[in-house]
């Protein structure tokens, strides 16, 4: 009950995060190039495919830290991360594919699942403590969009985000 509690506190935190910060217009395209800017700054192996300014009123604090664990995670189990950002009349997307082995597919849902690994070694030097994703999700849902992971056909994840336009 008490690890429960602790649970919903910090999944509550992360929501309360996404909420109270003041949505503004943002630049996703920039504030995601931003990210990956510091991450090629930092030695690690991610890119972008060029994208057009794409405007769009959110909290863009909270959503850069959702974006920023879809690469940590692509970066640490993946490989390399390669993002996307794409429109459609209803979505903007953004896309985080990675090089790895990829999730076995009844584990997908289980991932959002707070404190749970797929790791099982249980070693902070191979994997975190099992949150990055369920905040990620914490954060996009509050930004009434949707957060997808998939196997890619040839190998590795692909993790999209859509956003309501």
């Amino acid at each position: 009950a008490e690890m429960d509690s602790m649970i919903s506190e910090t999944l509550q935190f992360a929501r309360d995060e996404a909420t109270t910060e003041i949505r503004r217009p943002t630049d996703i395209a920039a504030l995601v190039q931003s990210l990956i800017d510091d991450m090629v700054e930092a030695g690690l192996p991610v890119k972008m495919e060029p994208a057009e300014p794409i405007v769009y009123d959110c909290r863009p604090d909270a959503l850069k830290r959702a974006i920023r664990n879809l690469l940590d995670n692509a970066v640490k189990y993946g490989k390399a991360a390669s993002v996307a950002i794409q429109t459609t009349p209803k979505t903007i997307e953004i896309i985080v594919d990675d090089e790895g082995p990829g999730i076995p597919e009844q584990e997908i849902s289980r991932v959002f699942d707070p404190f749970y690994r797929l790791e099982e070694s249980r070693s902070r030097e191979t994997g975190g403590v099992g949150l990055g994703l369920a905040i990620a999700q914490s954060i996009v849902q509050a930004h009434s969009g949707e957060l997808i992971l998939s196997n890619r056909p040839t190998a590795g994840l692909r993790a999209r985000i859509a956003l309501p336009r």
